[in-house]
């Protein structure tokens, strides 16, 4: 149990920790590794520091528990130094005092005697059973069906030359990527993910213990973390029955009243603490917590309150977070975590919060940054994962490169072999493997995310870019109207629509590109405003090149110039995309070789392309070359 309850504890689901804590101390109390590792999951420094105190108390020696209490500042590191020390036994003390006897005879220590007859006796029949039992034992061994799982690499600070395990390309991920792991096998994903990193969590502090002269209090703070909640209710009524003006009691009336469930007693119980004294702030974030289950404006300015009397209070900020998010309050998400971090709160899913607003705020690069920061810091929050590998995948998106997606592809996977439903790993794997040209494993993928959430806008943009690329025209359009119905317009959703309706126009499906044009166009405007300069030039270098792809495939020859031409004037354009504008405007302005014409429409099933070189996109593209079938072969 106790091991069970440290995996529980490095996996951040402190909750679970606790009861399994609880219980142990339910049964023993007296073990002080219990305490130490109560103190890593309570709510509050004071709370952790009587964990850490009661550990002391049976373990004077204790040196986790002696230099935690140095941390948190309640012991100093002299009494730490003192308090580690060697101790001598009491007998050993009572002859030092008195010195050697004289005048006694020899004394025979005859229970060390008997002791150690007794401890040969057992060694004679362990020796015996060994050679009987040893060669059994030995054959079981070799059939063991389950072994230790071989930990992951350690957290790397810099980016790792090594090609990813099951990925198309060795090339260094162009970021400092402090988060560098292989991914975790699927006949391993029900090991706990906190025992196959070498990575201890951060525990989170907890709140309102204050030490008071009532034993029924100590007794009640005891039984509310070993999850015995009607117990501490009782213990905690005892003390304000002889104390009413005591806030932290009332506060732990109503943490025993919300956990068992009801709501309005608890209430009625932050309400006396609050009344005793308003700035108490734990007793806001309690009543805050309660309150999101009854009327959510009131919950809100709790929470809000409880961070104007304490700014650090870090369990007030990821309850905001997590409402914010289940909310779909991007910015407000955003803002409160930049917030946390601007007064020093740095606990790693406030990093993980963050990046999750900034992904779908179209902040990629921030985004990438703060997930990595997050999941560095603990690699056993499994949202970690999930955060990093969403961040990769924005960013291959934001900058035409490979090697994000690639790099994508460990995260995503590991945080779906735990969580094997969640439609947004499973549509951001989906996108990755698209832009990888693994098109039937993403196929796969991304019709199951779809499944599971029918309005989730990135897995219908993926399959219609996926179905566009192997010539399921009338499907893809379907999927980039669903897509548009459920997204805003990012510059991914609008130059990937519009290169796909591209394909679909070039093989005559559609009669004309006015489609491809109409997201194109819109796209730009949007490229536009990118603040990052060498971000944007790329942007508008890839929306140039298509746009001059559709003007030739309907003839309009002068402005395809242009545009290949405005590709040659900017920086930052991807080596592929400026290879290509310059040999289509020496071969249009007739410096070059003749270019083939392009093929007529064809009645059969199998498209015929257009002779005209495609533009390197965010998805694998589709090689167009002047023979009568397409290549569905990814361009390097």
């Amino acid at each position: 149990m106790l091991t069970e309850a440290i995996a529980a504890a490095r996996a951040g689901d402190r909750s679970r920790a606790r009861d399994l804590l609880s219980r142990l101390l339910r049964a023993d109390s007296s073990n002080a590794e219990y305490w130490v590792w109560m103190s890593a999951v309570v709510e509050s420094k004071r709370e952790r520091i009587y964990c850490l105190e009661s550990a002391i108390k049976l373990d004077p020696t204790n040196r986790a528990a002696m230099r935690g209490l140095v941390i948190l500042g309640a012991r100093t590191p002299e009494e730490a130094e003192i308090a580690s020390a060697v101790r001598i036994p009491r007998r050993q003390v009572a002859a030092i005092a008195t010195g050697p006897s004289v005048g006694r005879g020899i004394q025979i220590p005859w229970k060390w005697v008997g002791s150690g007859a007794l401890g040969l006796v057992a060694i004679a029949t362990i020796w015996g059973l060994a050679r009987v039992v040893g060669p059994w034992l030995g054959a079981l061994a070799e059939r063991q069906a389950y072994r230790p799982a071989s930990t992951l690499p350690p957290v790397s600070p810099t980016a790792t030359t090594t090609p990813l395990p099951g990925t198309p390309t060795a090339t260094p991920i162009p970021a400092a990527t402090r988060v560098m792991r292989t991914p975790i096998p699927t006949e391993l994903a029900g090991t706990p993910l906190s025992l196959l990193v070498s990575a201890t969590s951060t525990p989170t502090l907890v709140l309102g213990v204050t030490p008071h002269v009532y034993g029924a209090y100590d007794s009640g703070i005891k039984a509310l973390i070993r999850g015995d909640y009607e117990l501490a209710l009782q213990y905690m009524t005892q003390v304000t029955d002889a104390d009413p003006d005591l806030p932290d009691a009332h506060y732990f009336r109503g943490e025993a009243h919300r956990l068992m469930g009801d709501i309005g007693e608890a209430i009625k119980a932050y309400d006396q603490s609050v009344n005793t004294d308003p700035d108490f702030a734990p007793a806001y974030l309690g009543r805050g917590r309660a309150l999101l289950l009854r009327n959510t404006d009131a919950a809100l300015n709790d929470l809000n309150r409880a961070l104007r009397l304490d700014p650090s209070m870090t369990e007030a900020y990821l309850e905001l977070g997590t409402y914010y998010a289940s909310n779909k309050l991007w910015l407000k998400l955003s803002t409160t975590m930049e917030a946390a971090i601007e007064v020093g709160v740095t606990t790693p899913m406030i990093f993980i919060r963050l990046s999750e607003a900034q992904i779908i705020l179209d902040k990629p690069h921030e985004a990438l940054e703060n997930a990595l920061e997050g999941s560095a810091n603990d690699p056993t929050l499994l949202p970690g994962y999930l955060a990093v590998g969403r961040a990769y995948v924005a960013v291959g998106v934001d900058t035409f490169e490979p090697d994000y997606f690639s790099a994508a592809l460990w995260p995503l996977k590991t945080y779906l072999i735990y969580t094997p439903e969640d439609h947004r790993g499973l549509a951001y794997l989906g996108r990755a493997q698209v832009n990888l040209g693994q098109y039937e494993e993403a196929m796969t993928l991304l019709n199951y995310a779809i499944e599971l959430q029918d309005r989730y806008a990135p897995a219908y943009l993926a399959r219609g870019i996926l179905n566009a690329e192997i010539g399921e025209y009338e499907v893809a359009i379907d999927d980039l109207t669903l897509a548009r119905r459920y997204s805003p317009a990012t510059f991914d959703r609008l130059f990937s629509t519009g290169r796909a309706y591209f394909l679909i126009g070039d093989f005559n499906l559609t009669g004309d590109f006015n489609d491809a044009l109409d997201f194109i166009n819109p796209a730009i405007a949007v490229a536009n405003e990118e603040t990052d300069f060498s971000i944007r030039g790329t942007k508008l270098a890839e929306c140039y090149a298509l746009r001059a792809q559709v003007y030739e495939s309907i003839n309009r020859l002068d402005d395809a110039i242009r545009e290949w031409k405005w590709v040659l004037s900017l920086e930052n354009v991807r080596p592929e995309t400026r290879v290509m504008a310059e040999t289509r405007v020496a071969e249009l302005t007739g410096q070059g070789p003749t270019r083939t014409p392009t093929a007529s429409p064809s009645d059969t099933p199998t498209p015929t392309p257009s002779a005209t070189a495609t533009l390197p996109s965010p998805t694998a593209t589709l090689t167009k070359t002047s023979t009568t079938t397409p290549s569905k072969t990814p361009t390097p």
